[in-house]
């Protein structure tokens, strides 16, 4: 018989949450910090910078084989065996995108956007195990902490493969300095597997009796049970609505910074340093988050959070209107990341309240992958007003967006919506 989950310690199961998330950080620092810099260096328009985003098309697209994710986790496969199946082969995938080069150019451009790609599909669906296992190990008492530790994992990852990225590269080949997220993607699979609960089935504890059981039905339509099933609950129209805009000033102008600050005369030395001391500011804020939530509730912290990060995207508007002044930059980046760090805990506090237990993963998932698809958008959208217009209009513009978002949610939800928080004080 499994060993019951509860019977392990809740400090090495969090660590071992912090790793798999800390892993998911890894490529997509790359991807979010590094490469806007290189591409922009390289002389790519900010139309296409701001359309990087859409190389997440897989973290979009995930929620597809969510319920197969979920299914064969449910059947019994070891967790440990999907992340053989993942996370090994981004590493991999990892040291070719450091060899080919990550700057586009000629025929590498098609080359280096299927490796960004592939690497996406692999770490995504890495992310629909992890996400489910949380749910489904996690009291819910806890919800807020462990919601901490994803985004603060996940914000060390990306730390590590985007600032220290765009830091060793002025110092070694690509090839070198990439080599390091790579390798730590592959320690990184070794740790996690001496967690015993990884490399066997879950224990039958961890499926909510109150749900309803995987049958031969269910296994024969995933979209019907696991997707179709969570939007028709009361509230989801709503609430799909605010997650898609929750932040979609963070969405149109976090892209838009680096490539300011290229533009501005920053090397890509001066910008990962500047990642990596904002960063700390991101870890504090997700700490900042996860008190909120335990202490206000779903709702207020949402709303005192999201106000936070838009008002500090509209903040980086002086920079373009000043100029690159570097008490400036930093003041205003470290405000953003703390703002940031605390928004995003409280958005997935509240996503995973309301995933079901049979369903953890994709739930989750859905959920995610709605904001990550709008967020590319939002992306896109931004990159072409700075384009035409500005900086500064468009982050002033992203942020007005991102405050009026937070209005209608907390005039709609003074009366109405209120299950969707219950059991969380609003």
């Amino acid at each position: 018989m499994d060993r019951p989950h509860s019977a392990y310690p809740l400090p090495m199961t969090l660590v071992t949450l912090s790793a798999l998330y800390l892993a998911q950080g890894l490529p997509s620092g790359l991807f979010a910090h590094a490469l806007p810099v290189f591409w922009r260096e390289a002389g790519v328009s900010l139309a296409w910078i701001g359309a990087l985003k859409l190389l997440a098309l897989p973290w979009v697209l995930k929620a597809l084989w969510a319920p197969k994710i979920d299914q064969s986790l449910q059947r019994g496969i070891p967790p440990a065996r999907w992340l053989t199946r993942l996370q090994l082969p981004a590493a991999m995938l990892l040291f070719a995108l450091g060899w080919i080069g990550l700057a586009p150019g000629g025929s590498t451009l098609a080359l280096v956007t299927a490796l960004v790609l592939a690497i996406n599909l692999l770490m995504a669906t890495q992310d629909i195990v992890t996400d489910g296992l949380s749910v489904r190990w996690i009291p819910a008492r806890w919800r807020g902490h462990v919601n901490t530790i994803q985004v603060a994992g996940y914000k060390v990852g990306m730390l590590a493969g985007g600032a220290l990225l765009l830091m060793l590269a002025q110092h070694m080949p690509h090839v070198a300095a990439i080599g390091i997220p790579a390798g730590l993607l592959v320690v990184l699979y070794l740790f996690v597997r001496t967690y015993a609960p990884m490399r066997a089935p879950l224990a039958e504890e961890a499926i909510d009796p109150n749900h309803v059981r995987a049958t031969g039905e269910e296994s024969h339509q995933p979209f019907r049970e696991g997707l179709i099933g969570f939007l028709k609950r009361p509230g989801m129209a709503f609430w799909v609505a605010i997650l898609a805009c929750y932040k979609i000033a963070d969405a149109m102008g976090s892209g838009m910074i680096r490539p300011m600050l290229t533009d501005g005369g920053w090397t890509s030395g001066d910008i990962g340093t500047f990642t990596l001391i904002t960063t700390v500011a991101g870890l504090l804020g997700a700490a900042l988050g996860g008190w909120l939530y335990q202490k206000l509730g779903s709702r207020r912290s949402l709303i005192y959070a999201g106000l936070a990060q838009a008002s500090t995207m509209a903040a980086w508007a002086l920079v373009a209107l000043q100029g690159i002044n570097t008490t400036l930059v930093y003041t205003i980046g470290l405000l953003e990341q703390l703002a940031d760090g605390c928004s995003t805990v409280a958005l997935f506090a509240v996503m995973m309240s309301l995933c079901r237990k049979d369903w953890a993963g994709t739930d989750f998932t859905l959920q995610a992958s709605i904001q990550v698809v709008t967020a590319g958008l939002f992306g896109l959208v931004g990159g072409v007003i700075a384009q035409v217009t500005s900086y500064a209009f468009m982050l002033l513009f992203a942020g007005g967006l991102g405050v009026l978002v937070l209005l209608v949610f907390a005039l709609r939800t003074r009366k109405h919506h209120n299950h969707l928080f219950r059991g969380q004080p609003t």
